[in-house]
Formats: structure tokens, sequence, C-alpha cells
């Protein structure tokens, strides 16, 4: 009896390590293949890439972390960076890199599959044999035209996702070591790629704009100032000067427009008037105003001097009291 246990883990030992060189030959195998198959179109291989599970995380590409990424093919396709891996007993997926990202994701499945997992993505409607999802419905419709509409009906059947993420288009499929459904699919993801071109770039965040003006200049100098600037320029004036004091001693004080008290000066000692664009223009508006002299009017200006009326003559005194000599009456 003991002879047979030690048979039967004998040949269960065996059989153990067929299985092992098995699937090393299968692994060994499917490396190969995809080796082969990137040469044709000038790839690199690589056996394993983690930073690819980073870089997606939606669709096809929502796999647990355990989930490892081998047999990665990368290299340049159409002008345009494309990657083809494996997720391990999970999927093959094909990505090409477009011009510029897009903050719009948009999601392009065969009818059998299941809706995506996003809650940001709505459903959009219909597309040929596929459903079409976006996270922007009114920026998704620009691209349903007929060049969509041909692709996803030209689109093999076995290429279940089309999708966007970042700067990427990808495709995803059941796995495979095919040449042909190599071929088809990179070629399909190249021209969704292209589709893509109309949505709306991704817009970086910028910087406030300056309260003081928003649609103004931003250098100071050339913004204008407004009425809470204006009215409170004389505290900050204030402020500013005490501030200086402190630092380099006592300023003099604040001129108000006034001519200083005193005496006058004379107006052969005035400060002249200097030109408008002199070095003194700052010393013109506090000197006082220069002494004006009378100007004689022109003679075609001059008026004769007003003609008082003469005096009236007057009689005597006696001549009034008088009486008149009249003639003798008859």
């Amino acid at each position: 009896m003991t002879t047979v246990y030690f048979v039967i883990a004998a040949l269960a030992l065996i059989g153990a390590g067929v299985l092992l060189w098995l699937d090393h030959n299968r692994s060994q195998q499917v490396h190969h293949q995809r080796a082969v198959w990137g040469q044709k179109h000038s790839f690199k291989f690589r056996d394993a890439d983690s930073k690819l599970l980073t870089a997606f995380h939606r669709a096809a590409m929502d796999v647990p972390d355990h989930v490892q990424v081998r047999d990665v093919a990368y290299g340049v396709y159409a002008g345009a960076e494309a990657v083809v891996f494996d997720l391990a007993e999970t999927a093959t997926v094909v990505a090409v890199r477009r011009p510029a990202a897009s903050s719009v994701t948009v999601d392009l499945r065969y009818e059998d599959v299941l809706a995506p997992a996003e809650e940001d993505v709505d459903l959009l409607g219909a597309m040929g044999s596929r459903v079409m999802f976006a996270s922007n419905l009114d920026a998704a419709r620009r691209i349903c035209d007929r060049r969509m509409v041909s692709l996803a009906t030209e689109a093999p059947s076995y290429l279940e996702i089309l999708w966007n993420e970042g700067n990427w288009a990808l495709g995803s499929m059941p796995l495979t070591t095919d040449d042909e459904r190599l071929d088809v699919a990179l070629d399909t993801v190249r021209r969704f790629a292209d589709l893509l071109r109309v949505l709306p770039p991704a817009v970086d965040p910028q910087d406030a704009p300056a309260p003081r003006d928003p649609h103004g200049p931003i250098s100071d100098e050339l913004a204008d100032e407004k009425t809470e600037s204006l009215r409170d320029k004389p505290g900050r004036g204030r402020r500013r000067l005490d501030d200086d004091a402190d630092v380099d001693g006592p300023l003099p004080p604040l001129s108000t427009g006034r001519p200083p008290a005193g005496p006058r000066p004379s107006p052969l000692e005035a400060t002249p008037r200097p030109g408008r664009h002199g070095d003194d223009a700052d010393d013109y508006f506090d000197a006082p105003p220069p002494a004006t002299r009378p100007v004689a009017p022109r003679p075609d200006q001059q008026r004769p001097a007003p003609q008082r009326p003469a005096p009236m003559r007057q009689r005597p005194v006696r001549d009034r009291l008088d009486p008149p000599d009249l003639p003798p009456l008859d």
C-alpha cells in the first residue's frame, strides 16, 4: 500500500513539472510573438511596465492593482506614439497618443458590453452597433458625424471598447497574439484619435486677475485707480510717510498749495517762471506768482474824459431882494 502512495506522489510531481514547462514555453512563445509583431512596426519590446497602471484607469484599465502589465510593445505609428500591452488574464490594450489633452471623455463600446462604471459619463446615444457615453454631451456631439458612424460600423466586434483618457486614445479587446487583430486594432484606435481633435482642449487654471481692474493691464503704472483706491490714498500716504520717518528721520511738512507765511518777496526776488519742460518744473508750482505791472491802454482804446456841465450862474442876492424897475403907469 505504501508503494502505491509513493507511485501516486511521483506521478503528481512529474505532472506538475510538465505543467510548469508547458507554461514556461507558452509564455516564451507569447513573448516571442509580440516581439516579432513589434519588429514589423519598428516597435521596441519590454516584458513588463507597471507605470501603465497609474497612467490609465478608465474603462478596461479599471482593474485591481495586483494585475500585471506584460508584453509591452511601444514605438511610433503613423506619426504618433503607440503602445500595445496585455493586462494579465484580462485584455489586450492598444493606446495612441493624441496631439492635445481634453477634459471631455468619450466612451464608445459595443452594445453587448456593460456600461462604464464611471459616474462622470452619461449616455449620449446609439451609433450603429455601438453605444456612446460622454462626460460632456454638448461637446461630444461635435464628433458625431458620418466619419464617427463609419468608424463605429466598421470596427470589428472583438474591439470592444474605444475611449480617450488624458493625451491618449485607447481600445481594448480580449487577450490575443494574432497579428492581424493587432494591426486592425492599432489602425482603428489611430482613426478614433484623429476624430477626437474637435474636442475642446484642457485649459490649465490661471491666476485670478488683479482686483484693481480685472480687464485692464497688469502693470500698476498702466492700470487705472479705482474709487476705493483714491478714497484711501491719503491714508496710505500718511502711513507711508510715518514709516519713512521712522527710518530716515523727520520729514518736512506736506505742502498745502498755499504760499508760506511771512513777508512776500519783491518782484525782483521772485523765482522766474521756467519753461514747460524745464528741470525746475516742481519749483514752479510752489513759487509765488510774479508781480504784474499796469499796462497802458493803446491809443485807439483811450476814451475822452467825461465833461462836467457848467455851473449855472446865480444872480446876486441884492438883485433877488430888490424889486425890478417897472415902467410908470399912465
